[in-house]
């Protein structure tokens, strides 16, 4: 009997209102819903306006300046100052530039010129446009309840107009255009289905197209968020998240392409991929013994099939446990990856970011990794134990700079024996006997990263970022050990920005032609949402 998740394998094919409030911040505020309601006060700055508004229980402070004349930022929090400004998308350098702009006011509005679009703050009641110099619709704020916080989380309410279309938000079923239809971003491993949601990715971006005119809207909160584009309302899209900052971007083309872009440029690009990733990859669950995958080879080559990579699944470990290789399966381990690549195939393994929780056993990963305490923990601080693959495990706390600089040190001896790319899957993360088959939302992951305060902070918080900073772990061990060669890094779970450290596939699908379908359109949705190098299971 399989346990209780399934996989299939990657078989490649060659503004944004900004209302930045902690959970912490939002629940201390009293009642448990703040409504913005009017603009009491206002200050113009050199890239952008300062406004403190007015709720029921205080002020809000709102924060709108221009990155670039095309890209506009938008904070906001309850009480008199915003929260830490960090990101684990936005590259440090785009977040911290910003261009000077004109400031207007009328009795009826403040606001901001750049040579791209306008700001405008309606001051009763309180409304955030963005309009292009024409003075027409980019991104405005709903006629009624735009923005609220509640519990913790907050809402956005935006206007509709009735020829907008919507793109994006990455591996997403439901039609192309996703104009109707309601989504949740939260990593989760679930195969693809036509009415399935969530997925394994959480990008909260989207391209937005009216008049037109283009732009994209990103909402940078790795908290669970939720994107309605008209299901509830005929007149409103609206976004929130149920906790952390209210901190988004919106970036105006007019063209699809330039929004695009300007996503990149706030978010990264993706590495160039080795030469060899672009042919065909033949992969399964799974080629064991070592004499199967052999067997493989050499019909791939007998019959003249294009093939440029072959992949390893789980069945290749000892008992599962990853960074390691079964020494009756697969006795000759580096002999079969020198053979591979005489005939010019590459050996793609994988490698899982549970850790099995063996003491005492000889077992490398998990005793350094114990040593350095590098484990996530329960909310009492002892280490978090789940059960996957090779049984009970622990699992990297990857929000940690020395713990990702552990990880990469992992790969050290696959290195050696020139195995050439290297699969991060169940990254979700993944727990097949933990509540939604992840992780307790209260277990503790520790940040201590360049450009971030050090805390602690909840999985609640660090969910939707675990594959990515788990794909950047060995996408950077990879650079550090092989600095002459390109890494290759699949990885199945991500968030936006995952792009720079390497690839992605859709996840788990059936051999169906509907479900060809939806891969289609699944990987159209994700190179708007800034992965480029994706394929999906096509046997």
């Amino acid at each position: 009997m399989k346990p209780l998740a399934t996989r299939r394998f990657p078989a490649l094919l060659c503004f944004l209102l900004v209302v930045g409030a902690y959970s912490d911040l939002a629940a201390a505020a009293s009642p448990s819903r703040i409504a913005v309601e009017e603009v009491t006060a206002s200050k113009p700055l050199r890239d952008g306006i300062a406004v403190q508004a007015g709720v029921q229980s205080g002020l809000v402070t709102i924060r709108i300046t221009a990155l670039r004349d095309d890209i506009v930022r938008v904070r906001i929090a309850p009480g008199e100052t915003l929260p830490e400004d960090a990101s684990w998308a936005v590259l440090s350098g785009p977040r911290e530039q910003s261009v000077d702009v004109k400031a207007t006011e009328d009795p009826g509005f403040v606001g901001f010129k750049t040579t791209a679009v306008e700001v405008r703050v309606e001051r009763n009641p309180l409304r955030i446009l963005v309009l292009d110099l024409n003075g027409n619709h980019i991104c405005n704020d709903a006629l009624d309840n735009p923005a609220e916080f509640r519990n913790g989380g907050f809402t956005v309410h935006k206007q509709m107009p009735g020829d907008e279309h919507f793109y994006g938000l990455g591996d997403k079923t439901g039609t192309f255009d996703r104009r109707g239809q309601a989504y949740e971003l939260w990593n989760r491993d679930h195969g693809v289905e036509e009415a399935g949601d969530p997925f394994y990715k959480s990008i909260p971006f989207f391209l937005g197209m009216t008049g037109g005119r283009s732009y994209g809207l990103f909402l940078d909160n790795t908290f669970r968020t939720w994107f309605d584009f008209g299901k509830q309302s005929r007149e409103s899209f609206s976004f929130g998240a149920e906790g952390g900052p209210l901190n988004y971007y919106v970036i105006y083309g007019p063209t699809p392409k330039q929004v695009v872009e300007g996503y990149a440029y706030l978010t990264g690009t993706p590495p160039m991929p080795p030469m060899w990733a672009l042919g065909f990859q033949q992969s399964r669950y799974s080629y064991t013994p070592e004499s199967m995958l052999r067997v493989v080879a050499d019909k791939l080559r007998a019959d003249r099939i294009p093939a440029d990579a072959v992949y390893l699944d789980i069945d290749y470990q000892y008992r599962n446990r990853p960074f390691t290789v079964d020494p009756v399966n697969f006795p000759g381990f580096p002999g079969l990856v020198s053979d591979l690549k005489k005939e010019h195939l590459h050996l793609v393994t994988i490698t899982d970011l549970h850790v099995a929780h063996v003491a005492g056993q000889g077992y490398m990963p998990y005793e350094t990794g114990h040593a350095g305490d590098h484990f996530v923990k329960r909310a009492d601080g002892s280490e978090f134990v789940g059960t996957v693959w090779p049984g009970p495990a622990v699992f990297p706390d990857f929000t940690r700079a020395e713990t990702r600089k552990w990880w990469g040190g992992l790969y050290a001896e696959f290195v050696k024996d020139g195995v050439s790319g290297f699969w991060n899957d169940m990254n979700e993360p993944s727990v097949f006997d933990g509540p939604g088959m992840t992780m307790p939302l209260d277990n503790i992951h520790r940040i201590e990263e360049p450009g971030f305060a050090s805390r602690t902070a909840t999985h609640a918080e660090i969910h939707n970022i675990v594959g990515m900073q788990n794909e950047r772990a060995t996408f950077e061990g990879l650079f550090k050990l092989r600095p002459d060669e390109r890494p290759f890094v699949l990885t199945r779970a991500t968030y936006a920005g995952g792009q720079r450290f390497g690839f992605t596939w859709t996840g788990d699908n059936s051999s169906t032609w509907s479900q060809l379908r939806l891969g289609t359109q699944m990987l159209l949705n994700l190179g708007l949402s800034g992965i480029s190098m994706v394929g999906d299971d096509i046997g």
